[in-house]
């Protein structure tokens, strides 16, 4: 698979990401007036299978949804840590399981019809290959991240010290926060809930030219509001906007939903929606 994948035909692009499982909320996408409609490309940031919510537990539907979305109308996705750790225990990655084993492997086996298990890998590999080829398939051809001209998409964030962002590793490209989210004076900054949303200059400069946008930490972390909401992050009026859209599916919040973001060509603002259960 391409970590990154160009596509400089994209026009304007709908964004959504960290579904975990929670079709309640994500079937209602298509009731988006912008959905299936000529010049708009629906992008998923990341993070399908999952969940430590109430009544979000449909893994199966969202899988499916996606994949016919993608194979069969144009959409496009990337990968999101969560996914990584199915990936590669599907391929055979202890580190890879043992990861899963700690970020809620024994419910989403469950709910995926596989036997409850964070021991045995070669198990739940021989589970995943049988009952899942398609879409370990799905998540073999997908990339890490998407960009054209003046956009960029990928689940969690850059590394700001390489020279190239292409040259980010696959590793901080679905699991990176602080060091892409803040400079100086993060600690204090999500340590102290007050100064949640109110200092603008603790995000760190954005080092390219183009709009970013990711998921993986949920909103509520960088803006302090239960409710996730979208979080535009500059440094200063010079610096391009960043976009993180997690709208906290992964967490028991009774304000858990999927945030989604509508950009034009050009990487500005549409719109900005929320997909509650």
């Amino acid at each position: 698979m391409n970590k990154f994948e160009r596509h400089n035909e994209l026009d304007k692009t709908i964004l959504v990401s960290d579904i975990h499982e929670n079709w309640q909320a994500l079937k209602k996408i298509t009731q988006l007036p912008e959905f299936g409609q000529d010049g708009y490309t629906l992008i998923f940031l990341g993070d399908y299978t999952d969940s430590n919510g109430d009544n979000l537990h449909e893994p199966i539907k969202v899988i499916d949804f996606i994949m016919d979305q993608v194979e069969h109308h144009g959409a496009l996705a990337i990968h999101g840590n969560h996914d990584d750790m199915l990936y590669g225990t599907a391929l055979g990655d202890s580190d890879k399981f043992f990861n899963w084993g700690r970020n809620g492997i024994l419910g989403s086996q469950e709910r995926l019809g596989l036997t409850p298990n964070d021991i045995n890998i070669e198990l739940t590999k021989e589970e995943l290959n049988e009952k899942y080829a398609h879409y370990i398939d799905f998540l073999d051809r997908i990339p890490y991240g998407i960009e054209d001209q003046q956009r960029l998409f990928v689940h969690a964030g850059l590394d700001w010290s390489k020279q190239d962002y292409h040259d980010t590793a696959i590793e901080d490209l679905i699991w990176i926060r602080e060091p892409y989210l803040f400079s100086s004076g993060m600690k204090a900054y999500l340590e102290d809930p007050k100064k949640r949303g109110t200092v603008d200059s603790v995000w760190h400069r954005n080092q390219t030219d183009k709009v970013i946008v990711t998921g993986h930490t949920p909103t509520f972390l960088l803006t302090g509001n239960s409710r996730n909401p979208i979080a535009a992050m500059q440094h200063d009026d010079s610096d391009r906007v960043r976009y993180d859209i997690d709208g906290g599916s992964h967490s028991a919040s009774i304000e858990a939903a999927l945030n989604v973001l509508i950009l034009a060509k050009d990487g500005s603002e549409i719109r900005r929606t929320r997909l509650v259960a």
